[in-house]
């Protein structure tokens, strides 16, 4: 489990992994949002899919707006493994 602890937008929230690898954003009062539906927030809840993470294959940081694969992978390496 990634104990990293952040802020935005006054928030603190983590990013954690679930036994099958997935991420989710754990915010202060212990609700874990997985990144999938957390890059889908507008509105006043807009800050969670700004949250930048990395890709879990270039180590790159995205906003999680910007994953793909349930907020896992970036464009590019999305498309790498698709292509095989």
């Amino acid at each position: 489990m990634n104990t990293n602890i952040s802020t935005a937008a006054s928030k603190t929230y983590t990013i954690v992994r679930n036994p099958e690898g997935e991420r989710g954003v754990k915010l202060s009062n212990g609700k874990v949002i997985p990144c999938d539906i957390a890059a889908l927030c507008t509105g006043k809840d807009a800050w969670l899919a700004a949250i930048e993470v990395k890709c879990r294959d270039c180590n790159q940081l995205f906003p999680l707006r910007a994953l793909q694969g349930n907020g896992q992978w970036c464009d590019e390496c999305q498309s790498k493994s698709i292509e095989g």
